[in-house]
This record gives structure tokens, sequence and C-alpha cells, in this order.
């Protein structure tokens, strides 16, 4: 009985530490997507493929767009289709409000930029004006998460990730004022990029529990 216990708990830990690595890891090229939805349970695909339930991760090429569809059971919700932007390596979440079929939500987004006049935007790595009069307004951007680089020579480039709703409840707004570059120094290819925190990978330490853990079980189990 002792040593049914035993196997029992050493797999459930052998999944979980190795599961958890991974989900977590994944190639340079690549980046982590967590999508969550409100109503929760949506069925979510990305790029034509089912992906699983909200809240659910999944991978997806880097500095790419991914088509994504969320959808809400029943004849309630419209179906929410957008994308997704995320620079490679990274990982990022993507909140999703499925809005009723009553409420008359767009299908597009406008996105907002203000900031250093002067200043080169870049919008998931497109090149769409500069900023004049203190801003730059993007109008007709799918809906989703998207990445925004503010750029100027002299300056320390702007980067961030930016979720876009329908033009007609929310404006995505981005503030971008430029910190210009010490002199002598070289100027940085990226800046800040908040809300793109860096891809987990394996540890070491994750990859000898596994090892460390069966070689105990294996010597007990031989009594």
């Amino acid at each position: 009985m002792k040593k049914y216990l035993l196997t029992v708990l050493l797999c459930m830990f052998l999944f979980t530490v190795c599961g958890v690595s991974a989900v977590a890891a994944f190639a340079e090229n690549e980046a982590g997507l967590t999508i969550n939805s409100e109503p929760a349970g949506a069925t979510v695909t990305v790029s034509g493929k089912l992906v699983g339930y909200t809240p659910v991760f999944t991978v997806i090429p880097g500095d790419a767009m991914a088509n994504v569809r969320v959808e809400v059971p029943g004849n309630t919700y419209e179906v929410w289709k957008g994308s997704a932007y995320v620079p490679s390596g990274r990982n990022a979440t993507m909140n999703v409000t499925v809005y009723k079929k009553t409420e008359g939500a767009k299908d597009i987004g406008l996105v907002a930029v203000s900031g250093t006049e002067g200043a080169q935007v870049f919008l998931d790595n497109s090149y769409y004006g500069t900023i004049a009069d203190g801003s730059l307004n993007i109008d007709n951007v799918k809906l989703g998460l998207h990445y925004v680089q503010v750029k100027a020579e002299g300056y320390q480039e702007y980067a961030t990730l930016i979720p876009v709703m329908p033009k007609n409840f929310a404006t995505a707004s981005v503030v971008a004022d430029l910190v210009p570059v010490s002199a002598g120094t070289d100027v940085p290819t990226t800046a800040g990029t908040s809300g793109i925190p860096p891809a987990p990978t394996k540890s070491p330490v994750g990859a000898v529990l596994p090892v460390v853990a069966l070689l105990g079980a294996w010597a007990v189990l031989r009594r």
C-alpha cells in the first residue's frame, strides 16, 4: 500500500514539474499568449486552430500577427474577432470582452498616440506617421493586443503592448514622452516594454528535480 501511494504521489509531482516547464518554455522566435474573456469559458481559435476555452495559454509566432476568434456558446453574444501581436520571446496576456448583440460594439478600434513632437510611430512593426501637434491617431485597428513603438533621433525608444477595444467603447491611448539619450551613449534598439514580461525558461533546478525524485522513489521501492 505504501509503495502504491508513493508511486501515485511521484507521478503527480513529475506531471506538475514537467508540465509547467513544457507550457512555460518556448522558442526564441515564438511568444506566449494567455487569453482571458468576459464571460469566461469561451471557445478560442488562434490562426484557425482551436486552442481551448478561456482562460487559456497558447504559443504564437513572435513578431507576427495572430488572428484570434473568441466565441461564447449560445446566440446571445457576438463572435469576437481580433488579433494579437507579441514580440518574440515574450509573454503577454490579452483580456477580451465579448459583447452582447444588443450592445452594438464595433469590430475595429482607435489608437491615439501622444508625446514627443515629430517622433515616428510604429504599430505592429509597421510605420504609421509622425506625431504632429502633440498626437497621432490610427483608426480602423483590429481589436486585440498590439505593439506600439515610438522613435526619434537622439531619444530612447518607447515600446509597449496595448489592448484595443471597440472605438465606440474606448480609445487605446499611448503617451510617449521620449527621454533624450545621454551624450556619448548609443540609442538603444528598444526601451521600456511595459506589459511584456520576458518569457520564462526552464531552470536547471527544474530539470534536476524530476531525476532526483525518480532515484529516490526507485530506492524506496526496492526495499
